[in-house]
């Protein structure tokens, strides 16, 4: 905990980190969901159409609630939410008759493209003020943190290539 005799400047830079992440992530999705208004989707359901947009082949419920990580009944109401709209449609899998394949249909196929430039919009509203080699730094250290997901000990950060590297503590 921040401010404890035990934290220390590294853990605190940590939380500030954290905050600062957390604060960005708002930002871009208050960006996303302004220019996703127009098409009537909720940030859950664009992800979802995302999902399935991203596939050549028809998806499982189950797969996609993993993939964008939540609760098989929620993957439920999305799709639903886009089935409703024309977008995808679900079908029984021909190899197991339990799950439910989802697949785009072509109107789902036009907002898909639609949907990925609003998007990018929100993305380089954010972050086009930061100069090309600072935009390439944060997506590396980006891309370390989110490669790590948790797996690294204390003290450990992971360098260039996967490299296991002590942190420094100042």
């Amino acid at each position: 905990m921040p401010g404890s005799p035990a934290c220390t400047v590294s853990d605190e830079l940590a939380t500030q980190i954290g905050e600062s992440v957390a604060r960005l992530s708002r930002r871009l999705r208050a960006g996303s969901a302004r220019l996703l208004a127009p098409f009537g989707l909720t940030d859950a359901q664009a992800r979802a159409l995302r999902m399935v947009g991203r596939n050549r082949v028809p998806l499982r419920m189950s797969e996609i609630a993993r993939r964008i990580q939540i609760v098989p009944r929620s993957a439920t109401t999305i799709i639903e939410g886009l089935e409703a709209k024309g977008l995808v449609v679900r079908e029984i899998d021909p190899e197991d008759r339990r799950s439910t394949l989802v697949r785009m249909t072509e109107t789902g196929t036009r907002l898909y493209s639609e949907i990925g430039r609003a998007r990018d919009t929100a993305a380089v509203e954010l972050f086009s003020r930061l100069p090309p080699t600072d935009q390439a730094a944060l997506r590396a250290l980006l891309d370390t943190v989110e490669a790590t997901d948790g797996q690294l000990g204390a003290g450990a950060i992971a360098g260039p290539a996967g490299r296991r590297m002590k942190a420094r503590r100042r």
